[in-house]
């Protein structure tokens, strides 16, 4: 292997942007003498009282598997006073916890509880071996604070600076560093050093000497610590007050054809006033069906859940609508969002079913296929069960629930929008058909039977046979097996001419096959539970 400086001086000169980068390494342990090199990173919390004793000297003030509580004895006046301590250094207290077990378990590493719920961090697990702790704010956005792996930890420099002040403490970031070579230092053209160095935060020694070892004669070795003090101007991220930012949206164009913007803080006597509806395109949308475990599209109301809820009238095929007024409620994060997709009202109108709740103040369903087809399926699923006692669709798992929150007619042509929904539509109505319990008591002339086959022989044995609709489910099946999961073939060729896809925009095909799945539940509805 080839011989690094064993005076470190490529390290070294980097040494002022230690603690002082996006991302601080607080722990890590890598290499061993048997490659050459070994590194080691550690941290303590060293209160600012006890600063100027901690630069004294270039020795760690805690031990890597160090930080627990304990006991100290004392003599006094010649008996022994025995004390409990939480930190048996005063003043001193670990930030990652190196937890061993004497090689009995295996061993891990974990962060500062106080820290932790200093931010209400929650934890990810991304992986075996990898964790990351988040921080989420009121608005509900969220920022990545701490990554834990195998050996390594790193914490964000402004939540770290931020939990500094806070504690009155400074970060003591300790470094050791080994470096072998199977030269002798007379070889290398090296001479010996044996240093201390110290400035106004920092202090290290540096000794490079020969050695009497088979595969190493010679070494450097390098320990230190640097400290980082916290926020200069200290203001507790939980006492930030949000600056109120309100964007402007479209409510119209001028006798030029230019658009007039109005900010969305308005009540309802401001000109213009709160129910001014304002448009958009539905593409708006996407961003919340695109991630289901942070957003809820629904009828009439789009949300971030424990955080932010907006009403909206979503039930135009086209065009999604919202009261000018109500934009407000939105982080002015979404609110900019929202503006990206604003379009001029032009001869654009507010759907049947939201004039009839917003306007006239009566309920009625929903009327756009995507919401109807939940509302619908749902009603199904509850009426057949009272019936039956079993359910005709099976529960999507908690892995597959996201299918049915992210159900919707695609807001643009492109082919992997599509084949999502496409995904998503036949693990609700085909994968989740209850073979088991639709074949209960039946006799099937054929082996390896699928589901479609198994709902068949149910209809048929109940004195019901709807051609249209298993010729349908087959088809759609074929358009998920063979285009979406699979490489697409003569199969899917046939299911592409029975959709008609290349005739119509991928949209209005999936509007079409929704109708249909509508249409499939009101005719088993008809038949078995009415």
């Amino acid at each position: 292997m080839k011989n690094k400086d064993l005076t470190f001086s490529d390290w070294l000169k980097n040494f002022d942007n230690l603690g002082e980068e996006e991302w601080v390494t607080v722990f890590s342990l890598s290499g061993s003498r048997f490659d050459n090199e070994q590194i080691t990173y550690f941290s303590a919390l060293i209160s600012d009282d006890k600063v100027a004793d901690a630069l004294e000297s270039y020795q760690w003030d805690l031990r890597l598997d160090g930080g627990r509580p304990g006991f100290v004895t004392q003599y006094i006046k010649g008996k022994p006073t025995t004390k409990y301590y939480r930190f048996l250094e005063e003043g001193i207290e670990p930030l990652v916890y190196w937890r061993t077990f004497s090689g009995r378990k295996e061993t891990f590493l974990e962060i500062s509880e106080e820290y932790r719920l200093y931010f209400n961090l929650f934890e990810e697990k991304q992986g075996e071996e990898k964790k990351v702790f988040i921080y989420t704010n009121d608005d509900g956005e969220e920022d990545e604070v701490i990554f834990i792996e195998k050996n390594k930890v790193l914490v964000k420099l402004k939540y770290i600076k931020e939990y500094l002040a806070a504690k009155q403490s400074h970060l003591a970031i300790y470094f050791e560093l080994m470096r072998f070579s199977e030269k002798t230092l007379e070889d290398l053209g090296q001479k010996e050093i044996d240093k201390v160095m110290k400035g106004d935060d920092y202090i290290y020694s540096l000794c490079v000497r020969d050695l009497s070892l088979t595969n190493a004669k010679s070494h450097g070795w390098l320990l230190g610590k640097k400290l980082i003090a916290g926020q200069r101007d200290f203001k507790p991220t939980f006492w930030e007050s949000k600056e109120e930012k309100f964007e402007e949206f479209i409510i119209g164009v001028n006798n030029e054809g230019k658009e007039i913007t109005s900010s969305c803080n308005t009540d309802y006597q401001s000109n213009p006033s709160f129910l001014t509806p304002i448009f958009f395109k539905r593409e708006v949308l996407k961003k919340y069906y695109d991630n289901p475990d942070r957003y809820s599209v629904e009828d009439g109301y789009v949300k971030r859940e424990g955080f932010w809820g907006l009403r909206v009238m979503n039930n135009h095929r086209d065009h999604v609508v919202v009261w000018l007024g109500d934009l407000k409620s939105l982080p002015y994060k979404e609110q900019v969002h929202w503006r990206t997709f604003n379009v001029t009202p032009g001869n654009r109108k507010i759907s049947y079913t939201d004039f009839t709740r917003n306007i006239e103040g009566n309920f009625t369903g929903p009327e756009h296929p995507e919401l109807y087809f939940k509302y619908k399926f749902n009603l199904f699923q509850k009426t057949w069960n009272k019936k039956f006692g079993w359910n005709l669709f099976k529960p999507l798992s908690k892995e597959d629930v996201h299918y049915i929150k992210s159900l919707h007619v695609p807001t643009t042509n492109e082919p992997k929008e599509f084949e999502d929904q496409i995904l998503a539509i036949t693990k609700i109505l085909i994968d989740s058909l209850n073979d088991k319990k639709l074949i209960e008591g039946l006799t099937l002339n054929k082996q390896d039977v699928n589901r479609i086959d198994k709902l068949n022989a149910f209809l048929n044995f109940h004195g019901f046979n709807s051609p249209a609709m298993i010729s349908f489910l087959r088809n759609l099946q074929s358009l998920r097996s063979s285009g979406v999961a699979h490489r697409k073939g003569n199969k899917y060729e046939k299911a592409k001419k029975f959709f008609g896809i290349g005739q119509k925009d991928l949209p209005t095909i999936f509007e079409d096959i929704l109708i249909k799945c509508i249409w499939i539940l009101n005719t088993l509805e008809n038949k078995f539970l009415k």
